[in-house]
C-alpha cells in the first residue's frame, strides 16, 4: 500500500485528537503487521468499499489510554471500559474514517465507510477484509500509547 493511501489516515488522527482533546499525537514509525491480535484492550473498527477500493481502519488503544481520551473528551473519569467509553472509541474511529475519506475523495478515491464496530479485551483478534498488507501507525499522546491499523487494497482499474 502506498504512502500516499496511508498519510490522510495519519492526518485525519492528527486532526481529530488536536481538534477533540487539545493534544497533537507524535507518531511513530510504521511496521507492517504479521498477524491478526492487536495491541490494545480496545478497538474502533471502521470497514470501507466501493466498486474499486476495500479497506479497514482500526484504532486499538490499551485501557489507560482509552480511558485518558474519554476524561479528555467528556471531562469524567472513568476506571473501566463501560459502554460510554466504548462509544466514545467508536465515535472517534468514525471521524477519523470520515476525514481520510473527505482527503481522500479529493485524490479520486470515493467509498462508502461502515458503521464502527468496537472491540474489546486483551489480545482481541481484528479481521481486516482487504488481503492485502496492514500498516500498523504507532502514536504516542503525552505518556500514552495507542496505535492505527490501515489496509486498503485498490483494484488495478483505479490506479492505472
Amino acid at each position: 500500500m502506498e504512502v500516499q493511501y496511508i498519510n490522510p489516515f495519519i492526518s485525519a488522527m492528527n486532526k481529530t485528537l488536536e481538534t477533540m482533546l487539545g493534544i497533537l499525537p507524535k507518531r511513530g514509525q510504521p511496521y507492517l503487521k504479521n498477524n491478526k491480535i492487536t495491541e490494545g484492550d480496545i478497538s474502533g473498527l471502521i470497514g470501507f468499499a466501493e466498486k474499486n477500493i476495500i479497506g479497514s481502519v482500526a484504532i486499538s488503544f490499551p485501557q489507560e489510554t482509552a480511558l485518558f481520551v474519554y476524561e479528555k473528551m467528556t471531562g469524567d473519569k472513568l476506571t473501566t471500559l463501560n459502554r460510554d467509553v466504548q462509544d466514545s472509541i467508536g465515535e472517534l474511529a468514525n471521524i477519523v474514517a470520515g476525514s481520510a475519506k473527505t482527503i481522500l475523495s479529493g485524490k479520486g478515491l470515493s467509498f462508502h465507510i461502515s458503521i464502527p464496530t468496537v472491540i474489546v479485551g486483551k489480545n482481541h483478534h481484528i479481521s481486516h477484509k482487504a488481503e492485502t498488507p496492514i500498516v500498523v501507525i504507532p502514536f504516542h499522546l503525552q505518556d500514552f500509547t495507542f496505535i492505527m491499523e490501515v489496509t486498503m487494497k485498490i483494484s488495478k482499474q483505479l490506479s492505472d
